[in-house]
């Protein structure tokens, strides 16, 4: 894993320096990058920094959540940390936590589920909330009839079709229904989850780094387990 932080100070050379964040390995990249320095001088010292990491191995890095140089970054051969695996294994929880914080019962609640196909996540979606809330709508072209239908078989489950309206929508992907109440999307590099924030219960994202990936990151390497994380509502900017 690499890091790569911009730091207030002057000076022609990043700085290298291997530590440890939350359990992970990790070699940091420190670039000199003041804020009176023109963009073009910036993008040099990034563009060093990006290809130290990229000589020592590193395909992947961590950055603060408002970092602007990705481009940079990706033409050196290096990607974030993508986030949808993580954010949809919690698709369950987080649609929960969205109708306690809007004070629905999950007993009288439609939740959404929709996406371009019936995907492994969006089926542990399905099969986990369909006994939890009133009526799940299935809004999936591919794949969503035959979800519907196991639904129906499996649990006697009431399973509306598209257009149906919802206390909450669940997006794994893009979708051309319509989407109604809080909406969550669990994909792209920005996921959107209707104002609520992931966070550890133990230890505290380091300072400077954007915490959904980093959190995607503990969890895919098995270090963070879903029963370590709490759902809180987001951080007003």
């Amino acid at each position: 894993m690499g890091i790569l932080e911009l730091a207030e100070r002057r000076g022609r050379r990043p700085l290298a320096m291997q530590e440890q964040v939350m359990g992970l390995s990790a070699l940091r990249v420190e670039v000199p990058a003041p804020k009176e320095w023109r963009q073009a001088r910036c993008l040099r010292r990034i563009q060093r920094g990006a290809e130290w990491l990229r000589r020592a191995g590193v395909r992947r890095v961590l950055t603060a959540a408002d970092f602007p140089y990705w481009e940079v970054l990706r033409a050196a051969g290096l990607r974030p940390v993508e986030t949808d695996a993580f954010c949809q294994h919690l698709a369950p929880r987080l649609a929960m936590a969205v109708l306690e914080r809007t004070g629905t019962a999950a007993e009288r609640a439609i939740v959404t589920l929709a996406g371009p196909r019936v995907t492994r996540p969006l089926f542990y979606a399905a099969q986990t909330l369909c006994p939890r809330v009133r009526y799940l709508c299935i809004d999936v072209e591919e794949g969503g009839e035959e979800l519907a239908d196991w639904l129906r078989m499996e649990y006697g489950a009431a399973v509306l079709g598209p257009g149906a309206g919802a206390g909450v929508t669940l997006c794994f992907g893009p979708s051309s229904g319509l989407t109604a109440g809080p909406v969550l999307r669990l994909y792209g590099p920005k996921p959107e989850l209707a104002g609520l924030r992931i966070v550890p219960l133990e230890g505290a994202i380091p300072r400077g780094l954007d915490e959904l990936p980093l959190l995607a990151l503990l969890w895919e390497e098995g270090r963070i387990g879903e029963g370590k994380i709490h759902l809180c509502p987001a951080l007003r900017q």
